[in-house]
């Protein structure tokens, strides 16, 4: 498996790794410890979420509605379900949350669309938190996953992915984006693209690995930005 992880300088909080993470290896929704579910969040790179999933939106959308606000309406859910999903471990249910977070925006651009119509009373909000902020309890995220602070640190991890991404080769970008943020196989891009199996590999190792010499370059300039954690080259062949 290939997923966009972060690592940060000595001396940053560093979100937990899925390699070797007990989180991966047990079901973190039927713990009893909020901590858990936080841990198992940080572990699936919630940054690379916020990226994929504006990607997945269309502009008219995104000036309506931010990828904070849907995923953080994905997570809700999914935390108010937990009960009830079947855990395969944190790859599928990242990729579950990007599934969710698919169902979120088709109704997102349905409220659109009335609103074009002359129906509906505008976009469902998206705000899972009262007016009196968030709540640990069964009806809200765990208090210390939605903190001004922890949010705040994820935009700007992600707006430099995003800006470390933007700036590849357009032959690499869509490859990189495809498989490290969306965790596509190679099979599937190829297919997409119309290009071999070896070309995609190829041009993913080559793709990564600029796109991390870009995220080192903004913390040797003093931004605050993720790097992979993980060798690209190592998970090429997945």
């Amino acid at each position: 498996m290939f997923l966009v992880d972060l690592r940060w300088p000595t001396g940053r909080a560093q979100p937990s790794r899925l390699a070797g993470n007990p989180v991966a290896d047990s079901n973190p929704l039927l713990s009893e410890d909020s901590r858990d579910w936080e841990r198992l969040i940080e572990s699936l790179g919630p940054a690379s979420l916020l990226v994929a999933i504006e990607g997945r939106m269309s502009a008219e959308l995104r000036a309506r509605l931010s990828a904070e606000d849907l995923l953080q309406d994905t997570l809700l859910h999914l935390w108010r379900d937990r009960a009830r999903i079947e855990w395969r471990g944190a790859r599928a249910f990242r990729t579950l949350v990007l599934s969710m977070a698919d169902n979120r925006i088709r109704d997102a651009a349905d409220h659109e669309f009335a609103l074009k119509r002359g129906g509906g009373h505008g976009l469902v909000s998206t705000d899972p938190f009262p007016s009196d902020g968030p709540r640990s309890s069964a009806g809200a995220l765990p208090a210390a996953s939605t903190t001004p602070s922890r949010v705040a640190i994820r935009r700007e991890q992600a707006d430099a992915m995003r800006e470390a991404l933007s700036g590849l080769p357009d032959e690499l970008r869509e490859i990189v984006r495809l498989r490290a943020f969306e965790q596509m196989p190679l099979e599937g891009i190829a297919e997409r693209l119309g290009l071999g199996v070896e070309a995609v590999r190829h041009r993913f190792r080559k793709g990564s690995a600029l796109y991390a010499r870009r995220l080192r370059s903004m913390l040797d300039t003093g931004t605050s930005a993720p790097e992979f954690a993980t060798d690209p080259r190592s998970n090429a062949s997945s």
